[in-house]
């Protein structure tokens, strides 16, 4: 996966190509960023995994509209992160715009 994440135009090859191009590119980002952050060299960078999953669930329950797809266009511009830098250097997530206690 590594050679995929270094490039955010490379990420869509990290894409089971069974699903032909339906999936949310913007939650499909999101994942490829947490990914990202699992395969960093030093252990203290990785986020934990009880994070790891409070992230993947919030992407999951994400709804999805085929017909509104948005892997239709590729953008040209990163999508919001689902985590937020804290002054500790931990990241926390915060959905619809409220904070967060768990920290990456």
């Amino acid at each position: 996966a590594r050679q995929f994440l270094t490039d955010r135009k490379k990420y869509i090859h990290l894409a089971d190509p069974l699903l032909k191009g339906q999936f949310p590119l913007r939650s499909f980002h999101h994942a490829a960023y947490i990914t990202s952050m699992c395969l960093q060299e030093q252990p203290n960078f990785r986020p934990m995994g009880r994070d790891i999953v409070v992230a993947l669930e919030y992407l999951a329950s994400q709804p999805y509209k085929p017909e509104t797809s948005d892997t239709a266009v590729p953008h040209t511009t990163p999508p919001a992160s689902p985590f937020r830098k804290k002054r500790d250097n931990s990241l926390s997530r915060e959905p619809n715009g409220t904070k967060s206690s768990t920290s990456i």
